[in-house]
């Protein structure tokens, strides 16, 4: 029974000396580290102790240098493939020497240059010429159409108010004929505004447009003398009454003079309805 106490002491103890071990952990470190040895001074005699006094010592451990953790290797790099190499550039020829340019081509360079401008300046100078001619014919021939459309539609109004003057001598139609004459004589102002662009017209039908018109005006102020003349005349006799009118034989004439006025009209018409 004691054996069996014995070895079970003994078993316990065994398996408890690890742990013991364990829990000790490692053996605390010096306070005072060992000095590392001075470096000898050349020529210096250190003094030794006397054999007796010497005492063997426990040699001091050095401590323990770590090394260097070695250097990091780098992955090796795939080769790139070799390419071939392009084939070398010809090489240009060297230009050839050149001369330093004398005065002579300066001045034929600057003559070439002048005679140029010279040209274009003539060449723009003709383009505006033409243009200009151009741009007054184009002008000049609105306002030839647009005189003869005037005098085309007033032509043909005088000619409608001649047809309607009474024919005398028709001793109710004095007064009508004498206020007709007047009035058809005034009947011009497409004649008086066309006379800035009389000259665009052809010259023959201008000169018979003007005769026309003059003989016309020249008939109207007869009439209106006449008339006044009559009006004289009965303030003379003391007559009260009546209407100063011309005469039968007077207003006779006037309408022949009239009628040689509107003689050949329709033929004028006709050429300024040909330019209009």
């Amino acid at each position: 029974m004691l054996k069996m106490a014995v070895a079970a002491f003994v078993l316990s103890l065994a398996c408890a000396a690890p742990v013991l071990a364990a829990d000790e952990g490692p053996a605390p470190a010096p306070l005072v580290q060992p000095l590392p040895p001075a470096e000898e001074t050349p020529g210096f005699q250190a003094v030794r102790p006397l054999p007796a006094a010497e005492s063997p010592a426990a040699p001091v451990a050095a401590p323990a240098v770590a090394a260097p953790p070695p250097p990091p290797v780098a992955a090796p790099v795939p080769a790139a493939p070799a390419m071939a190499s392009p084939p070398p550039m010809p090489v240009p020829p060297p230009p050839p020497p050149s001369s330093e340019p004398g005065l002579l081509p300066l001045l034929v360079q600057g003559g070439v240059a002048a005679l140029m401008i010279a040209v274009g300046a003539l060449v723009a100078g003709l383009v505006g010429i033409a243009a200009a001619a151009a741009g007054r014919r184009r002008d000049e021939a609105g306002r030839r159409k647009s005189a003869a459309a005037t005098l085309v539609i007033e032509l043909e109004a005088r000619i409608q108010a001649f047809e309607a003057v009474p024919v005398p001598p028709n001793a109710e139609a004095g007064v009508s004929f004498v206020s007709a004459v007047v009035a058809l004589a005034d009947l011009d102002y497409g004649w008086r505004a066309v006379q800035a662009s009389l000259y665009l017209l052809p010259e023959r039908l201008a000169g018979h447009l003007a005769v026309h018109y003059a003989a016309v005006h020249h008939v109207g102020n007869f009439i209106k003398g006449q008339s006044f003349a009559a009006g004289l005349r009965m303030l003379q006799a003391n007559r009260i009454g009546g209407h100063p009118c011309p005469d039968a034989g007077t207003m006779r004439e006037a309408h022949v003079e009239l009628a040689a006025a509107f003689r050949g009209l329709d033929k004028i018409v006709m050429g300024l309805k040909s330019i209009s």
